[in-house]
């Protein structure tokens, strides 16, 4: 049974009350990370929650992520912070669960931020450009809204949204299907879902250059062809186990034979090649033998 680890809500904190679990680096409010941080909440408030253990021993609220963001809420005089409250003292689990951010959510943040502040503020605020803004928030144009649900937390590069787009909406359905099926969302089987989807579901097709148009027939060709091949082997199959189960009653008869000592002598005296043949066939192990191979070479 899965056991949940975190609170449901946020509960907010002093931060006068909130222990360090570890030492911060010497200089650190010096560091542009730092600033960052800094920025960051002067211009749009704490984003990511502060994550807190409480240690019935020592009767005290751990931090276990979110040391720098503590710092500079006291250095801005924010008395409170919105805290997640985790139920075991192991720093590892939130950074992994809680605090990481796909492009998904990434993209919904940018947007929710550019609702409030103007994108020289938020760029200012992040610190980075003006134009990388502008890219986390158009990331999303062209993908179907339910494509955009479930990958909303799933680990997929902002390279794949760019090969999506060039899909229609259905067959952006079909690939994340596909991808999450695999559990693979890489650019590269992104790519090779699209070079296997027909034309009529490419937007732009027109735009398909000659090698591309090359690479989709071969692609094509080659899920006939092993199409057909997966048919043949099913029927060599089927029929390997029908010939092998007439062997195998065929091969108890002749060992059968060959134990009975009138038989045995009877070959001996009037058909000794026989006997040779059937006296192979009694120590054949299967079909593909390499005894029945010589066999049939004589």
């Amino acid at each position: 049974m899965i056991q949940i680890r975190f609170g449901d809500n946020f509960i907010y904190l002093e931060t006068n009350k909130l222990i360090p679990s570890k030492e911060l680096l010497e200089n650190v409010k010096l560091s542009h990370k730092y600033h960052q941080i800094v920025t960051s909440i002067e211009s749009l408030g704490i984003i990511e929650p502060i994550i807190v253990f409480y240690d019935k021993d020592k009767d005290a609220i751990k931090i276990l992520d979110g040391h720098l963001r503590v710092e500079a809420l006291k250095d801005l005089g924010i008395e409170k912070a919105p805290c997640i409250l985790s139920s075991i003292d192991d720093a590892f689990t939130p950074n992994k669960q809680v605090n990481h951010i796909n492009v998904v959510e990434e993209h919904r943040m940018i947007i929710k931020s550019l609702a409030k502040v103007s994108i020289e503020k938020l760029s200012a605020a992040l610190g980075i450009s003006i134009d990388a803004i502008k890219d986390k928030a158009n990331v999303m144009n062209g993908i179907d809204p339910s494509v955009i649900a479930k990958l909303s937390d799933k680990p997929i590069p902002k390279a794949t949204f760019d090969v999506l787009r060039k899909m229609k909406p259905i067959r952006q359905i079909e690939a994340v299907g596909t991808m999450i099926n695999f559990d693979n969302y890489s650019k590269k089987f992104a790519m090779s879902i699209l070079d296997a989807t027909p034309a009529s579901m490419i937007i732009n097709k027109g735009k398909n250059t000659p090698y591309k148009k090359d690479i989709k027939k071969t692609i094509l060709r080659l899920e006939q062809e092993m199409a057909t091949t997966s048919e043949e082997t099913k029927k060599l199959q089927t029929e390997y186990g029908s010939d092998m189960l007439k062997f195998v009653i065929i091969q108890s008869y002749i060992i059968k034979l060959l134990g009975n000592s009138k038989v045995l002598h009877w070959f001996l005296e009037n058909e000794v090649d026989y006997l040779n043949e059937l006296k192979r066939i009694s120590k054949i192990n299967s079909l593909d033998d390499k005894t029945l191979a010589e066999n049939s070479q004589s």
